[in-house]
């Protein structure tokens, strides 16, 4: 890759829009299967527009391996996350820095957000899921999405903060989703950072955060285990600095925004996907019922069920909740034979791949057994839930193990099923895929304990 002064020789493809909205309607509704579309029509490259917003669009495996390889040197996020985070009062936040401030960074949270991080409190993360489900009698209705978010920030929050989000859940999920609107998305208007109702939410969120960074300051962990913000709390930034508290403070509440869209979302899709799929419940309940039956759910047991671990990774590729990688051009170059500005807003298209026979034969089925089949072609960079490069997600570990625990768990304790039962999923992007607040599961019964 090298840099080009050069005028590309062509702009690239334009999808069809409306007036104004341009292609928003498109993006609105499973913006994946939308770019997959564009993709097939004019290629790895193309343009789209949001509200008046001009982005060019990079998809396909080559994409793919650019943003792995080259990401960091020629693509940002400060543009596009920088307004989120000064908002939340740090110019640090880790999803809007790039280079060397992200690179250590992530070496400083890398223990918090590691996989082993959420099995060390397995216990803790059983409990909160079994005391949600101890609410609901049979017969009862549970709107699926809203439900997941609160199991999944309560077990992040303990997690990461060594606190559930409790009480504070909506006003921490106010606080992200306009800011993703406002900031990111930029689909809404700076004056809705202005409301009442926001800045309320606001404050309540950062007060919270001081009452657990206070906490965690007056009793640092000598007789337990350091969570991320013990370590953020000791740790210095890549010049030798104490972080200040601002960024402290959004970092907690930071751990809180983790999962609370893009987890919960995936967990809503995986249990939807195993109450749907003919078979599929059977599989996933013998497997489960095996291991609880046989000493419990233990880290080690985890790795013990093929069925569950290939369940999640077929819901991340056919459902991922992170289908592009937002970023602004900050260093020429050219890709696909077209030139690329700087300044240029783009979005990579990581999870097209995933819909492409030539890497999943039969995409569009859920297939859990795809991934024992010895034919089945494993192109590096092909299945990319979690983006690529520099800003791969630090907490996929983390991601993985949470949506196996949460749905073995559930399909352990109750009996279910989607309500009605011939519910089929619609993609929401708002503000990224998720399966809407409509879609629900019936609890039928109690099953077998956990514990």
């Amino acid at each position: 890759m090298q840099d080009q002064a050069l005028a590309a020789p062509d702009l690239p493809p334009s999808a069809k829009g409306l007036p104004l909205l341009g292609n928003a309607l498109d993006m609105r509704i499973d913006p994946l299967n939308y770019f997959v579309k564009l993709y097939r029509e004019h290629g790895p490259v193309f343009r789209i527009s949001i509200m008046g917003r001009p982005i060019t669009v990079m998809c396909g495996i080559e994409a793919n391996r650019f943003l792995a390889r080259d990401g960091e040197t020629y693509l940002g996020s400060e543009s596009l996350f920088g307004g989120m985070s000064r908002e939340l009062g740090s110019d640090a936040l880790l999803t809007a820095i790039d280079g060397v401030p992200h690179r250590h960074q992530r070496k400083v949270q890398r223990r918090g957000f590691s996989r082993e991080a959420f099995l060390s409190k397995l216990p803790a993360n059983l409990e909160i899921i079994q005391n949600f489900a101890a609410r609901w009698e049979p017969g009862t209705s549970i709107p699926l999405f809203p439900t997941m978010q609160r199991v999944v920030t309560d077990q992040l929050g303990v997690i990461l903060c060594g606190r559930p989000c409790g009480e504070y859940f909506d006003d921490i999920w106010k606080l992200l989703n306009t800011n993703m609107k406002v900031h990111v998305l930029k689909t809404h208007p700076k004056l809705y950072l202005k409301q009442p109702a926001y800045l309320r939410a606001k404050q309540r969120s950062l007060d919270f955060s001081r009452e657990i960074l206070a906490w965690h300051r007056a009793n640092p962990p000598l007789d337990r285990e350091p969570i991320l913000i013990d370590d953020l709390v000791v740790s210095t930034d890549e010049n030798g600095n104490a972080y200040p508290e601002a960024l402290l403070l959004t970092a907690i509440v930071g751990g809180y925004f983790a999962g609370m869209d893009t987890v919960a979302s995936t967990a809503s899709f995986m249990l939807y996907s195993v109450l749907k799929v003919p078979g599929l419940l059977e599989r996933v309940r013998a497997e489960v019922d095996a291991v609880f039956d046989n000493g419990g759910l233990t880290a080690e047991s985890l790795r013990q069920m093929p069925v569950l671990h290939h369940t999640a990774m077929e819901t991340l590729r056919m459902y991922p909740v992170a289908p592009f990688s937002p970023r602004a051009v900050i260093r020429d170059f050219e890709f696909g034979g077209y030139h690329f500005a700087a300044g240029t807003e783009i979005f990579v298209g990581n999870a097209v791949t995933h819909a492409l026979e030539e890497y999943f034969p039969n995409p569009e089925r859920f297939d859990v057994d795809r991934y024992d089949r010895a034919d089945h072609p494993k192109t590096p960079q092909a299945f990319a839930p979690f983006t690529l490069g520099a800003h791969t997600c630090l907490g996929a570990g983390i991601a993985e193990s949470q949506l196996m625990v949460v749905v073995a768990a559930l399909v352990r304790l109750l009996d279910l099923s989607l309500d009605p039962p011939d519910a089929t999923v619609t993609i929401y992007a708002n503000p990224i895929p998720n399966p809407g607040r409509k879609l629900a599961i019936k609890v039928l019964g109690a099953r077998k304990p956990i514990t």
